[in-house]
């Protein structure tokens, strides 16, 4: 059954990307591009316009451009008149936005006048992706991923520093003559201080319980071998963490967009630790819970990216390193990578934020090297490039 099943999505695949796509695209093709029509498109998995198109559709909307949100929806039916629609507009846009992979983009190059954008949802480079990922247990097998075409039609990339273009260069295969270092939209918002400065306020609005005590962050990325198999594997004694440093702090979890559904505080840990964890997983924005964080707990997420450029010290809570470099590796050694001191237990936590010892002098460079493109105007300069 499984292999049936498997079968039957090759067949789907292929039809799409070698037939039904082409078909569509070919039927507008040789109608005159819009120099004002801009597509934003993301998949089904999203639960909102990502955050690194946010900026870009404002900027241009409120200069006149037609940008649509074209956003592939979960209803199958559905889905087959969305690809139809999203290959008409393809076939006469100015440009394309994506942050993510999106399949329809990639079945044909765009017209000669269209750009195809790669916006990417991540900034920096740290745990590997795409085509870096051959081979390995968390990516695709070399025969599956090169059966079908992917991240074949960008015309630019747009990275936060130019230390990190070798690295999409290989995840996407393409040359590093596409990849411009431009910055990323979303951390605009870092160098507005008054945004900055307020989001504290915005987060005691959701959890006025935590009152004046400091806040610890944790955000996890996410484990296991595909997005559809994710999994939360949560370390944290809370009991000891509550007795340690429950009457000066607050611990605030945001998980990872693929398990936040699933996982996070079971009912019994909200009646024994309400009062010292709370789960922001669905109810703050990334934003807020970074700049009101006064520590951020990481393990191998690119949020330490953004969050270097708040200067703030980190942990790095690296319990299973051994493990997750075998399955997913890394484009730079963890050890003289990271900005701040490595953990392995809940004692060496307590102990560092008591200490505080962060670590915290290998922030600047770290800033310099992997964000340095950053620098508040990446929206306006990624805007204006895209529809010259």
């Amino acid at each position: 059954m499984k292999n049936f099943k498997k079968k039957l999505t090759l067949l789907r695949r292929r039809i799409l990307f070698f037939w039904l796509w082409p078909l569509a695209f070919n039927i507008y093709k040789n109608k005159p591009i819009n120099e004002k029509l801009v597509l934003f498109a993301f998949s089904k998995n999203y639960t909102e316009m990502p955050d690194n198109m946010i900026g870009i559709y404002k900027f241009l909307k409120n200069r006149g451009f037609d940008c649509r949100i074209m956003q592939s929806p979960q209803n199958p039916i559905k889905r087959i008149l969305f690809d139809f629609e999203f290959q008409r507009f393809y076939a006469q846009c100015k440009c394309v936005f994506i942050t993510d992979n999106f399949d329809p983009v990639y079945a044909h190059q765009p017209k000669k006048g269209t750009k195809v954008i790669q916006l990417w949802h991540a900034c920096g480079a740290f745990k590997k992706w795409g085509y870096s990922t051959l081979d390995l247990p968390w990516g695709g097998k070399r025969e599956d991923m090169l059966r079908f075409p992917m991240h074949n039609t960008y015309t630019d990339v747009f990275v936060s520093s130019e230390a990190v273009i070798p690295c999409y260069a290989e995840a996407f295969r393409c040359s590093e003559r596409k990849v411009k270092a431009f910055g990323t939209p979303r951390t605009d918002v870092y160098f507005d201080k008054d945004f900055v400065a307020a989001q504290r306020a915005e987060l005691l609005k959701v959890f006025p319980e935590i009152g004046d005590r400091k806040i610890i962050l944790y955000a996890p990325t996410f484990r296991g071998n595909s997005p559809e198999q994710a999994y939360n594997e949560n370390p944290l004694d809370y009991k000891k963490l509550k007795e340690s440093l429950g009457d000066d702090y607050a611990l605030v979890l945001k998980l990872h967009p693929f398990t936040a559904k699933k996982f996070g505080l079971t009912d019994e840990e909200k009646e024994k630790y309400g009062d010292f964890v709370f789960d922001g997983s669905k109810s703050l924005k990334i934003e807020t819970a970074l700049c009101a964080a006064d520590i951020l707990i990481a393990d191998y997420s690119s949020l330490i990216f953004e969050y270097s450029l708040l200067n703030k010290p980190m942990l790095f809570y690296a319990f299973d390193l051994e493990q997750y470099e075998h399955d997913r590796s890394f484009y730079f050694d963890y050890k003289s990578f990271v900005p701040g001191k490595i953990v392995v237990n809940n004692d060496e936590i307590i102990q560092a934020v008591r200490d505080g010892d962060f670590r915290s002098d290998r922030i600047p460079s770290f800033r310099e090297k992997f964000m340095g493109a950053c620098d508040g105007e990446s929206v306006k300069r990624i805007a204006e490039y895209a529809v010259i």
